[in-house]
């Protein structure tokens, strides 16, 4: 049946196949293109026949393409949109639309398009020679992640603040807690909902990931609200809030509320201690875990305040009278010091200032605002931060800096961050074991059990390894951010007779100095600040 014939080609259809015979010259391939226009159920498939037609005009005819349906179908791989393409110029969609219409619901109906369809689309004019959405499922919505939450730990940062009469010298050393209070909680994992495609099958939703609460049993309970789906941890008993290989609990407490006399006798504990009073003369507090003692009058010619595993936090300051000795495994943090003897494996902080004192620490920093060293001797690992040292009395101070070799923690550095690394990575793999077992919990036998349960104590011990490589890399970046390879900061000045030692690097004072030291090499250097 023939479609178009102006003398110079003719297009015909037979079984739905296109042919085209180009009778005379004059004739191009942009004619039959306008032809396509007037047909829009023509596609070209053989577009290297179609131009040697032109080419060779020799009247033979020769098939090119195929007849379109007046209606097609055409449902995306997913299953989740359907859409229609009517092939005919908007004359002769005027001319078959009710038969066009009767098509699409009867293609709809034959390919099983049940859900979604959209008969309103086929009340108004339809797009032709372009698809349109003729069915649209409804896409599955995710399930969302469990989501837990935790008691954050104050960040121990020393600050001097004035209410109009006295300075004080403030730090939340020890996070207490009361028995019954919030330590965390966990919003549970919320089911996604099913989708469905144009056919009507169920197509089911992303599963939120859920997580695992890591906390202690016996010291912190879960309440678990299922209706809310809120998990909620409340402290089992009175105590400090920590986290231990990776887990949320509560450590020991003791607190004194007073004063450490005859009355509480010397002090030795198994966790932390906070006293809100002072520690008398002559008396001694031991703890394993972290020390602060609040009472504005601070502490005097005490036997010994030690931390073994922690930080010791004196609000007060202390008036040592050349018996006082401070011992702590992290941190000491003082408003000021004098006449005691300190001896801190991470820091000594002092806020004021350091009267003939022994201070002993990897770093000493006295407040670089208005701190002050006077007489005694500091010793430190890599550097001192004052204000200013000795005084206009020219009093004997001695400063020690023992330095470093900066290649040597440079290496020590690269080296702990690829084990740092490798160490993250195992965590990361035994925390998704931990997860499968985790979301299946119920389907596993014995065997699983115990293969998680060792898992478990793995994590532990990795996080751990976390923890102490984090430190350790804190502190050696800590150390190469020292000037040189060891300092002495000073704001304000250095006063005669302070005796200056940098990795054995010695200077006598003789006159003041406004500026800070640091060693490098084998040379003692200064640096205006």
């Amino acid at each position: 049946m023939v479609l178009f014939d102006n003398g110079k080609f003719l297009v015909s259809y037979e079984h739905d196949d296109v042919y085209l015979e180009v009778l005379t010259e004059g004739a191009t391939i942009q004619d039959f293109q306008a032809v396509c226009s007037l047909h829009p159920r023509i596609k070209v498939t053989a577009f290297g026949v179609l131009r040697k037609s032109f080419d060779l005009i020799d009247g033979k005819r020769r098939k090119i393409g195929a007849l379109k349906p007046v209606v097609e179908l055409s449902i995306r791989a997913d299953g989740m949109v359907a859409t229609i393409t009517v092939n005919l110029t908007e004359a002769q969609m005027i001319d078959q639309r009710k038969a066009v219409l009767s098509d699409i619901l009867k293609l709809v109906e034959q390919e099983g398009i049940v859900y979604g369809v959209r008969t309103d689309t086929l009340r108004g004019d339809l797009p032709l020679g372009r698809p349109f959405p003729i069915a649209e499922g409804k896409e599955p919505i995710p399930g969302q992640d469990a989501k837990c939450r935790y008691f954050e730990l104050t960040e121990k940062k020393p600050e001097i603040s004035q209410d109009g009469s006295a300075d004080h010298y403030e730090l939340n050393l020890i996070d207490n807690i009361q028995k019954g209070e919030w330590l965390g909680d966990k919003i549970h994992v919320v089911e996604g909902i099913y989708g469905k495609n144009v056919h009507g099958a169920d197509i089911p939703p992303k599963t939120g990931k859920d997580k695992t609460l890591r906390f202690d049993e016996k010291t912190v309970e879960a309440l678990r609200d299922t209706q809310a789906g809120k998990t909620t941890l409340l402290a089992k008993v009175d105590g400090a809030v920590a986290f231990k290989s990776g887990r949320i609990t509560v450590d020991n407490h003791l607190y004194i509320n007073g004063d450490v006399d005859f009355e509480t006798g010397n002090i030795r504990f198994d966790g932390n201690v906070t006293i809100t009073g002072v520690v008398k003369d002559k008396f001694s507090v031991e703890a394993t875990g972290d020390i602060a003692i609040k009472g504005e009058n601070g502490i005097g010619a005490v036997d010994l305040i030690h931390s073994k595993n922690g930080s010791v936090y004196i609000r007060g300051g202390i008036n040592g009278r050349n018996e006082a000795t401070i011992r702590a495994k992290m941190d000491i943090f003082a408003k000021y010091c004098n006449e005691a003897d300190l001896h801190a494996e991470r820091a000594i902080h002092i806020g004021l200032y350091a009267f003939d004192s022994q201070l002993k620490a990897d770093k000493v920093i006295v407040s670089p605002q208005k701190g002050k060293i006077i007489g005694g001797q500091v010793d430190a690992g890599h550097q001192i931060v004052a204000g200013s040292i000795g005084n206009a009395q020219e009093r004997k101070t001695k400063i020690y800096v023992k330095g470093f070799e900066r290649a040597d923690v440079t290496d020590e550095l690269k080296a702990l961050r690829i084990s740092f690394e490798g160490i993250i990575r195992k965590t990361n793999k035994t925390k998704r074991q931990l997860e499968i077992f985790e979301t299946n919990f119920d389907a596993l036998d014995d065997k699983a059990i115990n293969t998680y349960r060792a898992m478990v104590i793995q994590y532990d011990n990795l996080i751990d390894d976390i923890n102490r490589m984090n430190r350790e890399v804190n502190r050696l970046e800590d150390v190469l951010r020292t000037r040189g390879e060891g300092e002495v900061k000073i704001q304000a000045g250095m006063y005669p007779k302070t005796m200056l030692e940098i990795k054995r690097l010695q200077k006598y004072v003789s006159e003041l100095t406004t500026c800070s030291f640091y060693a490098k090499g084998r040379e003692l250097l200064i640096a205006a600040e």
